[in-house]
């Protein structure tokens, strides 16, 4: 597992992508997901980072299935993150 930093620079340039691209506030929760981002904070701990994606129902199941319409919203979302980025 892995914590996020309170004081992220990336999850503040995040929020204010994901409020521009949605019109909404963020929510932020913790769950059993972004495993990886652990492994990167083992070997990197100065690394700033945040997992985000698109809703996910019966994961790692022959059920596994993934919203379309929550895909787009992220597409939509991490395009305005990476124009604020540049």
């Amino acid at each position: 597992g892995w914590v996020y930093s309170d004081d992220s620079k990336l999850l503040v340039l995040l929020q204010d992508a994901y409020r521009k691209a949605t019109g909404r506030e963020p929510k932020l929760t913790a769950i059993h997901a972004g495993v990886e981002c652990g492994l990167f904070a083992e070997k990197m701990p100065w690394l700033d980072m945040v997992s985000l994606g698109p809703d996910m129902f019966d994961v790692h199941t022959p059920e596994e299935r993934l919203s379309i319409s929550s895909t787009m919203r992220t597409w939509d979302f991490l395009k305005e993150a990476l124009k604020q980025m540049k």
